[in-house]
């Protein structure tokens, strides 16, 4: 069994630890619970992955490119800064709210690796977001404020993900109109912010 393609082996294994994360958590990650489900030795897992947390590092890539495929599609038809920012927003929460576990699992991750710090937001752990912020505010705010502002953003969008991950109690029929709820508040305030200046 230990005779595949690397690349084989590689996405066996990246299978077997993402199975094992969602069903018991990251905790229960280990070489050796990887290599026991899918029959490999330990050493023959680390030839793969150096470590667990290089395993962890690969399924959020691998998820992240899965994210990245249908934000593509979900922006299609979007033309301006205002309808490319919406439409993130609006697939950002299916996204998370259709794969709850996987949210979960990212959450855990990310309060060993911050992604809502300003520069985790800048670097690009929200994507283009704070492009689209500074396009929608150019001109209204000093470049220091749409920083900011992209920040505030970036994490308001994770709360709001958060809250409706959380709620169990929301109809499946009703979590498209909590959706749109939510990204029309957002976009509000953000429209709002071109207003007003932050003193």
């Amino acid at each position: 069994m230990e005779n595949l393609e690397p690349a084989d082996t590689r996405t066996r294994i990246l299978d077997a630890a993402e199975k094992i994360a969602r069903n018991q958590g990251l905790n229960a990650l280990s070489m050796r619970a990887i290599a026991d489900r899918i029959g490999l030795s330990a050493p023959a897992a680390y030839r793969h992955f150096r470590s667990k947390d290089r395993i962890i590092q690969a399924m959020i890539e691998r998820g992240y490119n899965r994210f990245i495929q249908g934000l593509k599609a979900a922006r299609q038809n979007a033309k301006s800064p205002e309808e490319i920012l919406a439409a993130t927003i609006r697939y950002y929460l299916q996204f998370w709210v259709q794969d709850r576990t996987g949210f979960r699992l990212a959450s855990e991750w990310s309060r060993n690796s911050p992604s809502l710090t300003g520069t985790a937001i800048g670097t690009g752990s929200f994507g283009d977001l704070p492009d689209l912020v500074k396009a929608i505010l150019a001109g209204s705010r000093t470049p220091e404020e749409i920083a900011r502002i992209s920040r505030w953003t970036a994490a308001t969008l994770y709360g709001l993900t958060l809250s409706l991950v959380q709620d169990e109690t929301i109809p499946r029929a009703k979590e498209t109109e909590y959706i749109d709820s939510a990204t029309d508040f957002l976009m509000r305030t953000i429209r709002a912010s071109s207003l007003s200046s932050i003193h």
